[in-house]
């Protein structure tokens, strides 16, 4: 029978076991009625313990289990809708990702063409010119960008709208003074040079104006449409995922919670008979080793044990010694010495006040003697007689 540390004592709050604790009253003879009186005390009290914890946790998984069955509905609600709109696969993402470099490559173009036209805004060095451009077709990209979803996000709201059109088109209209301001700088540019691109965009100023007004209006508008785009079927992928996690995680966590509610009051309907019987068992062991502690008592300790043991401490102290060179003889004297009656005094004291695990230990045992089983008696072996004629058979 396997044994547990169920209590403390109340002088000294050390554990001990029920076995060793019931041996040591029979032992002794004294009446455990009590002890039992404690005993059964201090295991109410834990089972109330343990029994609120389990109401507790009931508590939690019901609680756990009324906030999943409301919300569920509204995430089968969403999820419904969200996967009419999208479909039941996840959106690409790679579009979004194309979209992305579309948007970065319509920048890059961008700041090449806007990099020479910025010696009207007094900056010479190339290096400057670069920042400066890519800085301005950014600005240029994010206006018509901000424009676009101030549009998307109107809806039905007119003055919105009216207003994300208006944005647009200003930035539209500064963008077409832009583009002619740099088809005239670059005309003045080649004829002071001599260049004969000065003649020509003399020759053709309507086809050099639509030119110059395409590509300093078109690369930022084609930036800003595609960086909406990739926005919105990133935010798309984003939201399908989300909607379906949070809805797969609702439904199965319904399942989960109802089997744990299940659980906990299963538990808590068996938690009573579990007490009884855990009860009767403390009280069969408690009854058995008082009887035995009764019937056999316990041998003490012997001196000649306790000199034995201290006087093997006292010698395994010796190695000590050599730790002192310049005092080698009074520690080889003191030392053992020294654990021998320190040794000897805590042996002692444990032969004459025994624990109760340890006295249970020194139970008296006492062999049970089968006598021998009378042994078979061996009957002569019969001599074989042949038979002769005119014998009977």
């Amino acid at each position: 029978m396997t044994t547990k540390v169920l209590h403390r004592d109340r002088a000294s709050g050390k554990p001990y076991r029920l076995e060793s604790r019931a041996f040591y009253l029979g032992a002794h003879d004294i009446d455990p009625e009590p002890v039992m009186q404690e005993i059964e005390a201090k295991m109410v009290q834990e089972f109330a313990d343990e029994r609120e914890e389990l109401l507790r946790m009931l508590r939690e998984f019901e609680a756990k289990k009324e906030q999943v069955r409301r919300e569920r509905p509204e995430a089968e609600t969403v999820w419904t809708r969200v996967k009419k709109d999208l479909g039941d696969t996840p959106p690409p993402s790679l579009h979004a990702l194309l979209m992305v470099l579309f948007a970065c490559s319509a920048l890059a173009i961008d700041t090449l063409f806007l990099s020479p036209s910025m010696d009207i805004l007094n900056v010479a060095l190339p290096v400057l010119q670069m920042l400066a451009a890519a800085g301005v077709a950014m600005l240029c990209t994010a206006w018509f960008e901000f424009s676009g979803v101030l549009y998307l996000r109107a809806g039905k709201n007119f003055a919105q709208r009216v207003i994300a059109v208006t944005a647009a088109g200003i930035g539209a209209c500064c963008l077409i003074a832009w583009g002619l301001l740099r088809g005239f700088e670059l005309k003045f540019a080649a004829a002071l040079a001599g260049n004969p691109l000065g003649e020509f965009l003399g020759a053709h100023p309507v086809l050099a104006a639509i030119f110059f007004i395409f590509v300093t209006l078109g690369t930022p508008i084609i930036g800003a449409m595609a960086l909406l785009n990739a926005w919105n079927e990133a935010s798309q992928a984003f939201l399908w995922r989300t909607v379906r996690k949070r809805f797969e995680h609702l439904r199965t966590a319904e399942v989960e919670v109802a089997r744990k509610v299940q659980s906990a009051s299963e538990a808590l309907d068996h938690f009573d008979r579990r007490k009884e019987a855990v009860c009767r068992e403390a009280k069969a062991v408690f009854n058995q080793y008082y009887a035995r502690g009764r019937q056999t008592g316990a041998r003490k300790e012997t001196l000649a044990s306790v000199v034995r043991k201290s006087a093997l401490g006292g010698m395994c102290a010796v190695p000590l010694a050599f730790l002192a060179p310049f005092a080698f003889v009074p520690a080889l004297v003191a030392l053992p010495l020294t654990v021998g009656i320190g040794l000897f005094t805590y042996f002692n004291h444990r032969r004459h006040h025994p624990d109760h695990d340890r006295y249970l230990a020194q139970e008296n045992t006492r062999f049970a003697v089968i006598p021998d089983a009378p042994r078979a008696e061996h009957l002569p072996t019969p001599t074989p007689r042949l038979l002769s004629k005119g014998d009977p058979e």
